[in-house]
Order: structure tokens, then sequence, then C-alpha cells
């Protein structure tokens, strides 16, 4: 995991994360058209992904969902497991589909709204990832979630995973304590 300095101190002590999975929740989901004006005016097949301050092209195949804060993004047609929607039911207008909870546990650990920080992360394209940024309601702080390996048969964090960041406002939305 590579993050900024001021927030070194989460990997060193592992006891203060907590393990969660996804919850179900409400999204909405539509065709990816290269050619149509999504939420960034005058740029046709770019969406604006406000909770992480980034741009991403619309492909030519694939779908564009809208999450829990209004925040866009596209996905391709692998990503669909985790929406109740059948490919062939999806149009170019927005409908809105439920997420599915999945089994998979994350680790996370809160930090403080009041502590800016960046984590820098690699699914294939690496990209600076900014936490509690100004401008964005954080609630009382964003969180870090890595994925989870198991150690003597319990989940613990694996730092080896590049992780990501959720916003603190929308954070219970969509995750849960995992029981």
């Amino acid at each position: 995991m590579n993050i900024s300095e001021d927030i070194l101190w989460i990997t060193e002590c592992p006891e203060k994360w907590m393990l969660f999975t996804n919850r179900s929740y409400e999204a909405q989901i539509q065709t990816a058209d290269p050619n149509r004006v999504y939420n960034v005016p005058e740029h046709p097949g770019y969406v604006y992904n406000i909770l992480e301050d980034s741009y991403e092209k619309v492909g030519t195949t694939g779908y564009v969902v809208t999450g829990a804060a209004g925040e866009m993004w596209p996905i391709g047609e692998g990503a669909l497991r985790k929406y109740q929607i059948a490919p062939e039911d999806i149009t170019d207008v927005p409908q809105k589909v439920m997420t599915v909870e999945l089994d998979t546990v994350f680790a996370g650990i809160r930090i403080p709204k009041d502590t800016t920080f960046t984590l820098e992360v690699d699914y294939g394209e690496k990209a600076v990832l900014k936490g509690n940024r100004p401008g964005l309601d954080h609630g009382e702080g964003d969180f870090v979630l890595v994925a989870t390996r198991m150690e003597d048969g319990r989940p613990v964090p694996d730092f080896t995973d590049s992780g990501r960041i959720v916003n603190g406002a929308v954070f219970d939305t969509l995750y849960k304590p995992l029981k």
C-alpha cells in the first residue's frame, strides 16, 4: 500500500482496523455511450466521480453507474455481478438497481476528517486518490479499505493490497461491520 506519510501509522497498528462487508444499496445503471454528455458539460463520453475527484472515459461498450452520492463511473460486463440486473435489461435511460451483497471481507480504518492524505492505487492503471479533500462532506473522516488475508483462521488487513478510499459521509450506506 502506497500512502502519504501523514497516515503511515495505520500500517503499524492492524489492531485498530475493523472488518467490513458491503451492503446492498440503490444505484442507477445505464448503457455506456461515448457520444453522450453525462455529468461533465461539453465533454461527451466522460464521467466525473466526485468522491474520487477523477474523470473517466466511457467506452463504446459497457455501462455507467451512478452511486449513492451521485458519483459516476464506467464498468465493464464483468462488473455486472455486483448489480441485480441482467445485461439485456439495461438501456440508455438510467434505471434504479440494487447492488448485491458479496462475501468479500475488507479491513478498514477511519482517518479523522482534519487529516488530508493520499493513496496511490493500481487497478491496472495507477491513480492517486485524495482522502478528506476540501470541498466535500466527509462525516467524521474518510476510510481506507484494503482486502483481507487469513492469518490463524481470522481475516486481517492485507497491506499488499493497493486499497481504496471511501468517503466517510457515505461509508455506512455502502459497508457494514462484519458479524
